[in-house]
């Protein structure tokens, strides 16, 4: 399992040098409004993801940061320079529509000093991402990729981003069993391996979402008091914690790394407390990197957190 051992980050917000070495487990980043946790999330997980990261988005991280520097757990290490007087541009049409990018804006070597490509870093690491700030209104074309059959009634991204989910993990379940019809003992060992991962994302639901009627199905439809309603007309902290289990369920217990830009938001305390231990038990492979400002996630991980403050020199 590869995760990150270090982020570094010189000229962080013209303050300083920023410093973080990382738990392989859980790490938990704290710190006032405006101090940079989201910023630091969503680039490195740009680094990470495979994003392309044209001209516009260049030039603003450029303006934060002089340098990033993530060390992965295998010694491999991925180096981010800031734009240079003369830096150039050019067309990237990897998605169809001209992007201009910046050549060799960042540099991945192994432990031998060997370079290695973008595909081959996420071919070790993969990654995953859920920022809960940025919960927009859907747009139109949005509503016009819904399947008919199953329109949502007036979706709020939320919504779309659990039907995403939902429809990813149902294909996946789907797709497995397929592959393990054959009959032979191995392939019913691992379809009782893969169903009982499968189920675990229904055993955290219900340790949180304990007012609904048990189990719940693959539409994730909700029963209440005899009258049945689909997870659009959830709260919106239940939106959130189904929307974050589903997303650390479809892991399916594989390795990974999962930033959590202040997962918590709008979710009553008692969640709160038994978050952290939930997401862990639900994917004991995953390297989780979190932000929040309560202090009640801390909760049993005070030793995994700090502050963005103490972290700059």
């Amino acid at each position: 399992m590869v995760t990150i051992k270090k982020i570094e980050i010189k000229g962080f917000f013209g303050k300083g040098d920023f410093e973080w070495v990382l738990d392989p487990v859980v790490n938990i980043l704290g710190g006032k409004n405006g101090s940079g946790k989201s910023t630091i999330f969503k680039f490195c997980y740009m680094l990470l993801s495979g994003a392309t990261i044209d001209q516009k988005t260049d030039q603003r991280f450029s303006e934060l940061f002089k340098k990033v520097v993530l060390t992965f757990s295998n010694g491999w290490v991925l180096t981010w320079d800031n734009i240079e007087h003369g830096n150039t541009y050019s067309a990237d049409f990897t998605d169809n529509e001209p992007k201009f990018v910046r050549q060799n804006s960042f540099i991945i070597k192994d432990t031998n000093g060997n370079t290695k490509e973008q595909s081959e870093l996420q071919d070790l690491v993969k990654v995953e991402m859920i920022n809960s700030f940025e919960q927009h209104v859907a747009k139109a074309t949005q509503y016009e990729q819904q399947p008919k059959s199953q329109p949502l009634d007036d979706p709020m991204m939320l919504d779309l981003l659990i039907k995403d989910q939902k429809d990813l993990r149902n294909d996946k379940f789907t797709k497995a069993m397929e592959s393990y019809i054959d009959g032979s003992e191995e392939s019913e060992k691992k379809r009782k391996e893969y169903v009982a991962v499968y189920k675990k994302t229904y055993e955290a639901l219900e340790h949180f979402l304990t007012e609904y009627d048990k189990p719940f199905n693959s539409s994730f439809e909700f029963s209440k008091n005899g009258k049945k309603f689909g997870y659009e007309h959830l709260s919106m902290g239940e939106k959130q914690i189904l929307l974050l289990m589903l997303m650390v369920g479809n892991t399916n217990q594989q390795p990974c790394i999962f930033f959590m830009d202040e997962p918590d938001l709008s979710m009553h305390i008692d969640w709160k407390e038994n978050l952290i231990s939930a997401l862990h038990e639900l994917n004991p492979n995953m390297q989780i990197i979190l932000s929040t400002h309560a202090p009640s996630v801390i909760t049993g991980w005070h030793d995994k957190v700090n502050e963005v403050s103490n972290l700059i020199k």
